[in-house]
C-alpha cells in the first residue's frame, strides 16, 4: 500500500488516515502480515505540525495494530533509535526509552499502543535509513549530495551526532525473514522488540566528505559544525547506537550487509 507513490503499477493507493478505506483495502488483500512503515519521520517537520504528525504516528498505528489483531494478521511496526536519549549506548531492546523530541516520543507511544493491541506483533527499531530514491530530499543521507553539489552556498554539517546509516534493502530482508519464521514456521517467540542497525558509524559531516570523495566533488564549501547537538532547535541524541545481537542470537537472522560506500554510491550515481 502507498499514498504519494501509488502511481506505480505494483502499489495500491490507500490513505491510512481514512480508517474505513484502510480496513476495506486490507480485507481485500487478505495479507498474512502488515509491515507498518508510514510515519512523519523528520523531527523538524514534526515540530511544525505536531497534531497531524501525532495522529499519523500514533493513532494510525493504533488502528492498524488493533485491526491486525482482530484479523489475526502478524503486525510489524518500524520504529526508531530516537526513542533513546543517546547517553548510554549501545542500547539493548529492554533499555528504558527516553526520547528527547516530539518525534521520538510519538514513536515510543506507537510502540506502546502496538504492544497493547496484541502479542502477534513485532517492533523493529532501526536507525538512520537510506536507499534508492526518486529525489534527493527523501532521506537524511541522500540529501547530503544536494548540499554538496550546491557549491555556491556554504553548508554546515554536524560533526557531533553519531549515526549508523542502514540500507532499506537490508531492513526489508529482515522483515521478510521475520515474517517467514513467524508465519511459515509458526515461531511464536518472534514477537516483542528487536533491533537492526548498520554497523558503520558516521557523523553527517563525515558522510558528506565520503560522498564527495566517491564522486570527486569539491568540498571547500562544506563546514564542520562541532556545536552541541543539545543546543539545536530540535534535540537529537548524540549516539543512540542499537545493539542488534538479539536478532541473530535469539531469532537466528543474519544479514550480510554491503558496506555503506558501495550502497550509497549505487543510490546516488544517477543524480550525477
Amino acid at each position: 500500500l502507498a499514498y504519494n507513490r501509488a502511481n506505480k503499477k505494483h502499489l495500491i493507493r490507500c490513505d491510512l488516515t481514512n480508517f474505513d478505506e484502510t480496513d476495506k483495502t486490507i480485507r481485500e488483500i487478505q495479507p498474512h502480515a502488515i509491515v507498518h512503515c508510514a510515519a512523519e519521520r523528520k523531527p523538524d517537520v514534526f515540530e511544525k505540525d505536531p497534531k497531524h504528525s501525532m495522529f499519523l504516528n500514533v493513532e494510525v498505528t493504533r488502528h492498524l495494530a488493533e485491526f491486525a489483531a482482530k484479523e489475526n494478521i502478524f503486525f510489524i511496526l518500524i520504529s526508531t533509535d530516537y526513542v533513546f536519549d543517546g547517553k548510554n549506548p549501545p542500547y539493548k531492546e529492554d533499555a528504558t526509552p527516553n526520547p528527547l523530541q516530539a518525534y521520538g516520543k510519538s514513536k515510543y507511544e506507537a510502540e506502546l499502543v502496538t504492544q497493547k493491541a496484541s502479542k502477534n506483533h513485532l517492533i523493529l527499531r532501526v536507525p538512520l535509513l537510506y536507499g534508492e530514491v526518486e529525489n534527493l530530499d527523501e532521506n537524511a543521507v541522500t540529501i547530503l549530495l544536494k548540499n554538496i553539489k550546491n557549491t555556491d552556498t556554504r553548508a554546515k554539517m554536524d560533526d557531533v551526532q553519531t549515526r549508523y546509516p542502514t540500507y532499506v534493502g537490508d531492513v526489508a530482508e529482515v522483515c521478510l525473514q521475520l515474517c517467514e519464521q513467524r508465519i511459515k514456521q509458526n515461531r511464536t517467540e518472534i514477537h516483542g522488540i528487536v533491533h537492526f542497525s548498520g554497523t558503520q558509524k558516521y557523523t553527517k559531516f563525515q558522510m558528506a566528505i565520503l560522498i564527495a570523495s566517491l564522486f570527486h566533488l569539491p568540498i571547500d564549501h562544506i563546514e564542520r559544525d562541532q556545536g552541541s547537538v543539545s543546543n539545536a532547535n530540535v534535540q537529537r541524541p548524540d549516539n543512540a547506537a542499537l545493539d542488534s545481537s538479539k536478532l541473530s542470537h535469539d531469532f537466528g537472522i543474519h544479514i550480510d550487509q554491503v558496506n555503506f560506500e558501495t550502497t550509497i554510491r549505487r543510490c546516488l550515481e544517477s543524480f550525477l
